[in-house]
């Protein structure tokens, strides 16, 4: 996204909002140079590489508009709404159904709007789903209308939970292979409707690597 951006759309901006900080067991998936909060690390080693292009780390859980829990600087938050604004592409690549939700709610409030989310939910299983919005009307539907497991999420929202209920979070099946798919799909799905403004005959992919 970043070279994209450099050199298709120079002077934009990429705001990567992350309150989780890297850690070795990441280091299995994930590329960092260094451990800190992932948010502040990544726009770091971007901004050294990538000179015509702004990048704003966030370092911040994003939340429901109604939440009311514990906020401190131990566990800064940020609502969605706050976040989101018209115009804006929003890749949302978290591996959890209660953040998306909040996502895909809080876009489904503006008028235009790109929502992409990527999943590797079993192995070499993946998918991707675009959300988009034009003029205040859904070109393709939101992923409520198909997923039931965004009208009631399985998991909760890691920006609402406490340091140690994140700590035992399982880190699941997910493999190194299957997210770099999911992220090739989403730059495809990016290059075809934001880069070649071609409209989306679909809003979900999915794949099997095996």
């Amino acid at each position: 996204i970043a070279r994209t951006l450099e050199w298709k759309y120079p002077g934009s901006a990429l705001i990567i909002v992350d309150g989780d900080n890297y850690e070795p067991k990441n280091m299995e998936r994930q590329s960092f140079t260094k451990i800190g909060n992932k948010a502040s690390v990544k726009a770091l080693e971007l901004t050294e590489k990538f000179t015509k292009t702004i990048f704003i780390p966030i370092a911040k859980w994003v939340v429901d508009d109604n939440y009311n829990g514990v906020t401190d600087e131990d566990s800064p938050k940020i609502t969605a709404s706050d976040l989101l604004a018209n115009g804006d592409i929003v890749l949302a690549v978290v591996d959890n159904f209660a953040a998306r939700k909040i996502l895909f709610d809080a876009a489904s409030k503006l008028d235009d709007v790109d929502v992409f989310t990527g999943g590797n939910d079993d192995s070499l299983f993946g998918s991707v789903y675009h959300y988009q919005r034009r003029r205040g009307v859904n070109i393709t539907d939101h992923p409520v209308e198909t997923h039931p497991e965004y009208q009631n999420p399985p998991d909760k929202n890691p920006g609402e939970m406490s340091c140690q209920e994140r700590a035992e979070v399982d880190g699941g099946t997910q493999l190194l292979a299957t997210n770099m798919a999911v992220a090739a799909f989403i730059l495809g799905r990016i290059h075809k409707t934001i880069v070649n403004k071609q409209n989306p005959e679909e809003s979900e992919i999915y794949f099997d690597l095996g």
